[in-house]
């Protein structure tokens, strides 16, 4: 694509199905998981399912990859959706605290720059 006028065409024209393979690949976790999630979770883990694979399928869609390639990966973004989204938030998050310090941790090869808090330890009798 050469610019976003291409865009909504192309996705009404068949970008629209991997919104079904992202929410496929959810269902397919929800399915597997033994952790009981009440319908309000599941229902919101679909929906971004769908939102991040459509965001993953706008990248991808301008890179000449083989197209199974490029289902496999909508799949897996619409599996790990609240992973993926919860990383990126607390990437940018720590990125709005303090910009510069993120930009230097990031050089040093520290992604956050957020500091653990120090071991409380026994004292020694």
């Amino acid at each position: 694509m050469n610019n976003l006028e291409e865009f909504v065409p192309k996705f009404i024209k068949g970008g629209w199905i991997v919104t079904l393979i992202g929410a496929a690949g959810m269902i397919a976790r929800l399915v597997v998981s033994e952790d009981e999630n009440s319908l309000n979770t599941i229902i919101r883990n679909i929906i971004a399912a769908m939102i991040a694979s459509t965001i993953a399928w706008f990248i991808l869609e301008q890179f000449e990859i083989s197209s199974m390639i490029k289902a496999i990966t909508y799949g897996l973004v619409g599996l790990n959706s609240p992973e993926l989204l919860k990383g990126i938030t607390k990437i940018a998050q720590a990125f709005s605290r303090d910009p510069e310090a993120f930009i230097s941790n990031a050089k040093k090869g520290k992604i956050t720059s957020e500091k653990k808090p120090p071991v409380k330890r026994k004292p020694r009798t």
